[in-house]
């Protein structure tokens, strides 16, 4: 990732820093990122002059205007300006915006997913909306709605030494055989009223006590990891237990948790989603989590549910 400034750097950068690469090794993807504020240049010639809809940087609503030829796909995006192109067959990326100190907080805790999802996807890798955690023998995905308690799971994961966390939102799932897990981001984020019952993660609070945004945090890279081999489905689900529980779970229910935020929260709806997330979840088990009133007793599930699966 190459950054025209220290400020974009810092804005769009962070959430990354897990997955450091050594200076001698070959870039997969290169992404070339600035923006206006740091360059002090005009915006490119060919994104649309104009000012965002009102009320469209806060709500993520507004028009989108896709474009996609041989090799080539762009997204220009209403609610913030910000402009995304990608060269899959030069295997390089551009993207813009006026000022990233501007975007949206989900932006600074997931940044470039339309780039990131089209370049993985011509790679044979689906990016989905999930979290996951694990080890480096394996892991789980967590799928679910929004409110179904993905991020409160994966970051109270935390808690235990013996987990490392792979995203509590986006991840990516790719391999011939077996599949794999790949982290993208080292960010999470969950609602303001829950920071109690996730006191751990106060030290990694990136955006104050923003009331109006969610809590953004970034987790210690020694924390984090890069990926892992996926061993089971996890959907997270809030009941009225003190302890969390694990139990099992159906391959449909697993489906409908996962294909509908994935297939639709990215431009364009990726093509053949929906078989090939349907071919994933058949490829391990499917558990439903029971989220109880101490969160505290949530990794030690997740601890168990690894050893029986493998």
């Amino acid at each position: 990732m190459r950054f025209a400034g220290a400020a974009v750097a810092e804005a769009l950068g962070r959430a990354f820093a897990h997955l450091r690469a050594g200076e001698e090794e070959r870039p997969s993807l290169t992404l070339h990122v600035w923006d206006s504020a740091a360059a002090r240049r005009e915006s490119p010639a060919v994104a649309p002059s104009r000012e965002a809809e009102a009320g469209a940087a806060t709500t993520g609503t507004g028009a989108s205007y896709f474009y996609e030829g041989p090799g080539f796909q762009a997204l220009e995006q209403r609610a913030t300006d910000a402009l995304s192109v990608l060269s899959t067959q030069a295997d390089e990326g551009w993207f813009w915006v006026p000022d990233a100190k501007g975007l949206p907080y989900w932006d600074h805790a997931s940044p470039f997913r339309h780039l990131l999802s089209w370049w993985l996807g011509a790679r044979g890798c689906r990016h989905l909306h999930g979290g996951a955690v694990g080890t480096a023998r394996g892991g789980l995905l967590l799928v679910g709605r929004g409110g179904s308690g993905k991020s409160t799971t994966a970051l109270a994961s935390l808690l235990d030494e013996r987990l490392r966390y792979a995203g509590d939102d986006y991840v990516a799932v790719g391999g011939d055989g077996e599949p794999v897990v790949h982290s993208l981001y080292c960010s999470g984020k969950i609602q303001r009223e829950d920071l109690h019952r996730l006191p751990h993660l106060r030290s990694a609070l990136v955006n104050g006590e923003l009331p109006d945004e969610k809590a953004v945090f970034h987790v210690p890279a020694d924390r984090a990891i890069a990926g892992f081999p996926l061993r089971a489905i996890v959907l997270p689900r809030v009941s009225d237990r003190r302890r969390a529980r694990v139990v099992a779970g159906t391959h449909a229910a697993a489906l409908a948790a996962l294909a509908p935020s994935t297939i639709f929260q990215l431009h364009p709806p990726a093509r053949m989603a929906l078989s090939q997330l349907a071919k994933l979840v058949q490829t391990v088990p499917t558990f439903v989590l029971e989220l109880g009133a101490d969160v505290e007793t949530i990794p030690n599930e997740l601890v168990r549910l690894l050893d029986q699966v493998g």
